[in-house]
C-alpha cells in the first residue's frame, strides 16, 4: 500500500484536498469536522443529519427535518477570501446563522451580529471558550475522570461527516437526494447508496 502510493508523489505530497479519495472531490469533509459540526450543534442535531440535499451552481442546500437549512457554499480555495458573503474578521471555518430577525457570524477569532438594519458589531475573542484548543484538551482530561463523552466525541463527529459525505454525493450526482438519518441511507436511490462504500480488493475484503 505504502509503496504503491509512494510511486505517485503528487497524490500525497500536500495535495490531498484536491484528491477524491481523501476529501470526496467536493472539499467538504475537512469542513465537516469544523464548520458543519458547529451548525449541527446549533440546530440541536448532534445525533442526526439533514434529510434532503439539493446541489446548485454555487452551493449545496441541506434541509433538516425541522425545516432549518444548511447552505454549503462553493469556494475556489477552501481557506480563501469569503467576501462579500462573510466578514473575514471572524477567522477561518466561519458559520453564518440566518434568522427572521438578523444574522450571526461565528469564526475562530470572533463573532459578528446583525439585527435588522443595525450596523454590525464585531467583538474579537468573545468565543474563546468555544475555540481555544487548550480547552478541548481540558475537556478531554475532565471526561477521563468523569467517564462522560467529550464535546466532540466520535458520535457527534460521525453525524457531521455523514452530512458532508451526503452533500458531496448530491453534488457528484448533480441531483437532489433524500436521506434517512436513522438508517443512514438514501431513500429509494440505489445509485446514491452505492457511493457509501467502494469495491475492495480480494486481499482486503
Amino acid at each position: 500500500m505504502l509503496s504503491a502510493l509512494g510511486n505517485n508523489s503528487a497524490y500525497v505530497a500536500g495535495k490531498w484536498r484536491n484528491q477524491y479519495d481523501f476529501e470526496s472531490g467536493a472539499r467538504l469533509i475537512d469542513w465537516g469536522a469544523h464548520t458543519v459540526d458547529q451548525c449541527q450543534w446549533a440546530n440541536d442535531a448532534d445525533t442526526s443529519t439533514p434529510v434532503e440535499f439539493v446541489p446548485g451552481k454555487t452551493n449545496i442546500t441541506c434541509r433538516y427535518a425541522n425545516g432549518v437549512k444548511l447552505v454549503l457554499e462553493f469556494l475556489k480555495t477552501p481557506f480563501g477570501d469569503r467576501s462579500p458573503t462573510f466578514n473575514n474578521k471572524v477567522g477561518v471555518c466561519p458559520v453564518k446563522f440566518v434568522g427572521s430577525e438578523g444574522t450571526v457570524q461565528v469564526g475562530d477569532e470572533g463573532i459578528e451580529v446583525k439585527v435588522g438594519e443595525a450596523d454590525a458589531t464585531f467583538e474579537n475573542g468573545k468565543l474563546e471558550r468555544f475555540h481555544d484548543t487548550r480547552l478541548h484538551a481540558r475537556n478531554f482530561f475532565d471526561c477521563v475522570r468523569s467517564r462522560k463523552p467529550t464535546i466532540t466525541n466520535p458520535g457527534v463527529m460521525l453525524q457531521s461527516h455523514l452530512t458532508s459525505f451526503a452533500a458531496s454525493f448530491a453534488w457528484i450526482l448533480g441531483r437532489k437526494l433524500e436521506f434517512d438519518p436513522k438508517k443512514n441511507e438514501f431513500v429509494g436511490d440505489a445509485e446514491a447508496n452505492s457511493l457509501r462504500s467502494r469495491p475492495e480488493r480480494n486481499c482486503w475484503a
